[in-house]
């Protein structure tokens, strides 16, 4: 068993297939008041050890106070939930700011510095080397690539965030930022679900990046991958993230015991990560953290701009197989010009949007300078794959 493995879901809980949890775990999705005082009892007993957290500065204060509102309202304030949210910054939070946010929730909320020890330049940067590509970077047009304090927010999230102290006592994360919209209900634990059914990470969208951002990412990937074969997993499917891979002969393999060893160039296809719900001990497991060291000793954080978002899908790819990977296409979601409606024909989620199609705005965040070559299909028809990468007339034959 993996060292990630989460804990065995209690018998009441767990089911065949997680669409299978979702049907019978019916009371997820009835009044609290409706439910027997015993199992009410063993559901607030049973509750997985997780956390809602975020990364804000005092700056942010309203906005986050936003985004906490309607994480509330859609999900956290049934009295089954009501899970602690962790909140971290690089400075002490102000009096005020405390005051604000810890009003927002009824939960227990935990205000948290960042120590200089996962929130500084590594001294094996080079500072005249970093300086150079920042300015390269930013000169380009790479978003936020001058911006020291995204460098480093790229970096915590990448690996560092896991390993916070504050953490320690939990299973899970839901990543919450601030100025965000929940725009449906949320009318079952999505912890619950993601323990019960052995998921490992789960998303709700799947866009395009800018490689301009992470040039050597690829490269230090494969190489990473070449020192380190006994870590991929054997049931890893990269196929999704790599160019013209469903194609026929696109696998090969190789050596005794084999793993895939798969053709071709980096997409840059990604997890959307501002929204992402995951197991803390995946990223705190050996084979994320070497990978992510793997990185960071290069200090391609800083003289490019590498993401977290790119960092968490290659790992994903790499260690987990894909039956331990969830799309929630059923969570309203909007961040900017991301964003995440389902079909309403889903019962209760009573949405304040307009359904997208599988396909909205995958490219939004590479911006014209980048000359890129975008997949044939977008990134989430990629990961999905099967019929929905079947054309029919002017549009794909199948949408969720």
């Amino acid at each position: 068993m993996q060292e990630y493995e989460p804990p065995v879901a209690a018998s009441i809980h767990q089911a065949r297939t997680p669409l299978e949890w979702l049907s019978s775990n019916n009371y997820n999705h009835r009044p609290v008041n409706s439910i027997p005082m015993s199992v009410l009892d063993q559901f607030i007993a049973d509750k997985p050890k997780a956390a809602l957290i975020a990364l804000v500065r005092n700056s942010e204060e309203a906005g986050m106070v936003h985004s906490i509102l309607q994480v509330e309202a859609r999900f956290n304030n049934r009295k089954t939930h009501r899970y602690d949210w962790v909140l971290f910054n690089n400075e002490p939070f102000t009096a005020s700011f405390m005051a604000a946010v810890g009003n927002a929730t009824t939960s227990r909320i935990f205000f948290e510095q960042i120590g200089q020890e996962h929130w500084q330049v590594p001294s094996w940067v080079n500072p005249s080397r970093y300086e150079v590509g920042r300015e390269f970077q930013g000169g380009i047009g790479v978003g936020k690539a001058w911006l020291k304090s995204y460098h480093l927010m790229c970096r915590w999230y990448s690996g560092l965030f896991a390993l916070e102290s504050r953490l320690k006592s939990y299973d899970w994360y839901w990543r919450v930022e601030p100025d965000v919209q929940y725009t449906c209900n949320i009318n079952y634990d999505v912890f619950r679900f993601m323990r019960d059914n052995n998921i490992a990470y789960g998303f709700n969208m799947a866009i395009l990046d800018d490689a301009r951002s992470f040039p050597s990412l690829w490269e230090r990937t494969q190489t990473f991958k070449r020192q380190n074969p006994h870590m991929v997993n054997q049931e890893a499917d990269m196929r999704w993230l790599l160019h013209n891979t469903h194609e026929p002969g696109s696998i090969v393999r190789s050596g005794p015991g084999y793993q895939p060893v798969i053709d071709g160039e980096y997409n840059n296809c990604q997890f959307y990560s501002n929204f992402e719900i995951g197991s803390l001990n995946f990223f705190r497991s050996k084979e994320h953290q070497s990978y992510f060291q793997h990185l960071d000793r290069s200090g391609s954080f800083f003289y490019e701009r590498y993401g977290d978002a790119p960092v968490h899908t290659l790992s994903v790819g790499m260690f987990l197989p894909k039956r331990r990977v969830w799309f929630f296409r059923d969570i309203g979601y909007s961040h900017g010009l991301c964003e995440n409606c389902p079909p309403h024909a889903m019962p209760g989620l009573a949405c304040g949007c307009t359904t997208t199609n599988l396909d909205n705005g995958f490219s939004k965040l590479v911006p014209y300078e980048s000359k890129q070559v975008k997949p044939l299909h977008s990134c989430i028809r990629l990961w999905l794959d099967g019929d929905y990468l079947r054309k029919g007339g002017d549009d794909y034959l199948i949408d969720v």
